[in-house]
């Protein structure tokens, strides 16, 4: 078709399509923007701004690169973090085919919605706010690994974090088990069971953490387990996250017998999956009397940090044995809201050696308030 010239220079038309033309240094590029003048020129503008800037290698891969190859790109060159690579399917199942560049904010509120109403595989169950989070923000840290290698000028995630785009976090709402609990669930566990329940207890691992758990990341003399891949950050070291050993769990660790390179493994050798242990704890907890629809396996790391906190272990402790990379994270999500123990600490204000303030005692009180 012909090309019909406009008054601006570098813009025509083919049919009912504006095409522009720039430069960078020497070279001269041509693209076709869409049916109207304004975008032409908007778009001509911004390719020379990002020319002189010296960003246009970066704006010419971010055009030419599809989100699945992005995907490959952080598998063999990235951090290979777990949280991101778990949604791998749901990632692509959203953005996959999509140029880079294709790619905006309002995908980003769309990806959210769509996973939240996507139900669970297992039990059909809505999928919580919080996974929903981490997906986002393992797509975040995806793109701002696209940003740092020059695959992107910029992530189409916001800036601020009031846009609405991850769900607010339930702060310091975590159920845990008492004391008296854990003993309950402990002596009703079956004996294949109950090595796992304490090893949950006494250390905190995560469940994914403790079935995955083999014998040489055991170090039993100096009573530490090292966690090679983790959720969390990697140990800069190389041996992996540290995870004390209380005295009780070594010596259940010594006890063990070793039929497999797993630690805890079905008689075939193969370790147990989350499905070979989800109804089991959950009768456990029918036959001490907890509700297994509020409590599940995952309240067992909960009440490894809330019983911690309830013997004066400091949040910096517990934060270190649950790897969490930030203390706010232990301390508003696993020691937040504990209302027996505030209550409990409350109480040491009352006067008079703990009895009961009747009002003709009031004077000493209103004596030391106005002091």
């Amino acid at each position: 078709m012909k090309r019909k010239k406009t008054k601006h220079r570098g813009v025509y038309k083919v049919g009912d399509i504006y095409y522009i033309t720039y430069y960078v240094g020497p070279k001269k590029y041509e693209k076709a923007v869409g049916p109207r003048l304004s975008m032409a020129l908007k778009e001509k503008m911004e390719r020379e701004n990002k020319a002189k800037r010296g960003s246009y290698e970066v704006i010419e891969r971010q055009e030419k690169t599809t989100f699945d190859e992005l995907m490959t790109l952080y598998e063999e060159k990235g951090e290979g973090k777990e949280y991101i690579l778990q949604f791998k399917s749901t990632y692509l199942q959203k953005f996959g085919g999509l140029k880079l560049s294709q790619i905006n904010r309002e995908d980003l509120f769309t990806f959210r919605d769509t996973l939240k109403e996507t139900p669970k595989q297992r039990g059909k169950k809505e999928v919580t706010d919080s996974t929903v989070n981490r997906a986002l923000a393992g797509l975040r840290r995806l793109f701002s690994f696209a940003v740092a290698r020059g695959y992107m000028e910029d992530t189409p995630f916001p800036k601020t974090t009031k846009s609405g785009l991850f769900f607010p976090e339930q702060k310091g709402l975590r159920n845990f088990f008492t004391e008296d609990q854990m003993e309950k669930i402990v002596e009703a566990s079956p004996s294949w069971l109950k090595p796992m329940v304490l090893t949950a207890y006494y250390t905190g691992l995560r469940e994914g953490e403790l079935l995955g758990l083999r014998w040489d990341w055991i170090d039993l003399k100096d009573g530490v387990i090292y966690l090679p891949s983790t959720k969390t950050l990697k140990d800069p070291t190389g041996k992996g996250q540290r995870v004390v050993m209380q005295g009780e769990l070594i010596s259940l660790f010594q006890s063990l017998p070793r039929r497999s390179e797993w630690v805890f493994c079905q008689p075939s050798g193969e370790p147990f999956k989350q499905w070979h242990i989800y109804e089991p704890f959950k009768n456990v907890l029918k036959a001490v009397g907890i509700d297994p629809r509020n409590y599940s396996w995952k309240e067992l790391r909960h009440t490894t940090a809330s019983l911690m906190h309830r013997k004066g272990v400091p949040a910096l402790v517990i934060k270190d044995q649950l790897r969490h990379t930030n203390v706010k994270t232990t301390v508003d999500f696993y020691i937040g809201a504990d209302l027996a123990y505030q209550r409990e600490q409350i109480e040491k204000l009352s006067l008079n050696s703990g009895k009961i303030v009747g009002n003709d005692d009031f004077s000493g009180a209103r004596r030391i308030a106005n002091a």
